[in-house]
This record gives structure tokens, sequence and C-alpha cells, in this order.
């Protein structure tokens, strides 16, 4: 009888190790499953940060109406005043932390927004928040490079808080007259 013991044993041993074999596979694959899910996590969450950031860049932005120029005694354009509003589909915009980048042909200016320059109809503060609310924003050009003259011809980028751009250019008359009087730029 000894001889049929033997067969039996040495099969229950295969077995066993196969079975440990086993497990240790399930353990593995269940560690590197954990690590996968939290990788793809992680890359979840910076994605949707990235596309927050995203959609506030495109979304966020200023729609520019008008620019005007006040005439002088000297038939220059001393202060401008830049119209603008809100773009379609933007969030609250605050103008106190926008910042203007003008290039003319007296120079270049880098020109940070105070209260004082800022002018909102249709809301409180210097905060754009509906897409009716308007903003005039006066530059004073003798300050920042100089003054406008006849033809000149300068660019004026507002940079808002959020990191959004918005470029006007801007076109003097070949002709000013009447000293206190306003032109379309």
């Amino acid at each position: 009888m000894p001889d049929t013991d033997e067969p039996r044993a040495t099969r229950a041993q295969v077995g066993i190790g196969t079975l440990i074999i086993f497990i240790a596979m399930v353990l593995v694959a269940a560690l590197a499953a954990a690590v996968l899910l939290n990788t793809a996590g992680a890359l979840q969450a910076q994605a949707e940060a990235t596309g927050a950031e995203s959609t506030a860049q495109v979304s966020d932005n200023l729609d520019v109406y008008t620019a005007v120029g006040t005439i002088d005694e000297n038939n220059n354009i001393p202060t401008i005043e830049i119209t603008v509003g809100p773009g379609a589909g933007s969030s609250a915009i605050d103008l106190e932390e926008a910042t203007i980048n003008y290039v003319g042909s007296g120079g270049q200016a880098y020109l940070v927004l105070d209260d004082e320059d800022i002018t909102v109809d249709g809301a409180d503060g210097t905060v754009l928040e509906r897409g009716s609310d308007r903003a005039t924003l006066s530059i004073n050009l003798e300050e920042a490079a100089g003054p406008l003259e006849a033809d000149d011809d300068a660019s004026v980028t507002i940079m808002t808080g959020q990191g959004v751009q918005t470029t006007a250019t801007i076109t003097v008359p070949s002709t000013l007259e009447s000293e206190g009087s306003s032109v379309r730029l």
C-alpha cells in the first residue's frame, strides 16, 4: 500500500505550489491595478485643472467698443478713453487687476489701472459682471509715452487678471481741429 500514497502526496505538493504562485500573481496584479488607478486619478485632476484654466483664458476676454481721444490746444491727443465690456460667456472681470501695454509713436508704456482710471457703467466698483456692463478706461498719454498727433497709429493691449489679452489698434485722423473736442479713433 505505500506505493499508492506516494503519487498522491506528490500531486498535493504541486497543487499547493501552484496555489501559492496563483495567489502571488493575484497580489501583484492588485498592486499594479492600484498604481494605475492612482496615476489615472492624478492625471484626471490635472486635466480638469488645465481645462478650467484654458476655458477661463478663452472665455474671460474683453470686447473693445470705442476709443475716443480729446484734442488739446496743440492739436494733439493727450488722453484716450477706451470703452470695453465682457466678452460672451465671460465670468466676472476685475479691471483693477488689468494691465495695459501701450505702444505708440512717442514710445511704449506699461500701465497698471487704478479706480481713478476706470469708470464702470452698470456695475458696482471696477468689476464687469454682466454682458451689459461697460467700462471706460482713461489713459493719460502725456504721462505714459507722449501725446498722439495727426496720422499716428498706436496699439493698446489690455491684459486681464486671468491672463487674457485684448488688443485694440488706434489710428488718429489726418486732421485734428477744435481744441476740447473729441475724435473717435
